[in-house]
């Protein structure tokens, strides 16, 4: 199943627009260019296709990205096991254990890496569409 993963301000956000017509998607230029696999409305900046890392990402935190919305606690303590297991040692044992079905990079997870610290530092949550 396909999963599109965007950063958001949570209702409970200062920049939270309550507004049906607003985005209160975290801004585009705050993220830095990024290798990240994209989908049909997902991809640079904000957003990413998340099946392509969900593997990784409970890999590193025992969360899946396959959730309506992750708070921006719980962002928070994603961010520092990633931090942690953003290295070739656990990269490489990821991938001999069979979960890199999508062959993602070593150098993707350091660019999904700089995506949540983002995220942790806007104090923003995660939302997934699928």
């Amino acid at each position: 199943m396909g999963l599109d993963t965007y950063a958001a301000y949570g209702k409970d956000h200062h920049r939270y627009d309550p507004n049906p017509e607003a985005s209160n998607l975290v801004a585009n230029c705050l993220f830095p260019d990024n290798n990240l696999c994209g989908g049909m409305f997902s991809g640079g900046g904000n957003s990413f296709r998340g099946k392509v890392y969900d593997s990784w990402v409970q890999f590193c935190t025992d969360v899946s990205l396959y959730e309506e919305e992750i708070p921006a606690d719980t962002v928070a303590e994603m961010y520092e096991e990633l931090r942690k297991m953003t290295t070739l040692h656990y990269f490489a044992q990821f991938c001999q254990d069979g979960h890199n079905s999508y062959d993602i990079s070593f150098e993707e997870v350091q660019d999904l890496l700089k995506w949540f610290e983002v995220v942790k530092n806007e104090g923003a949550t995660i939302v997934g569409w699928w």
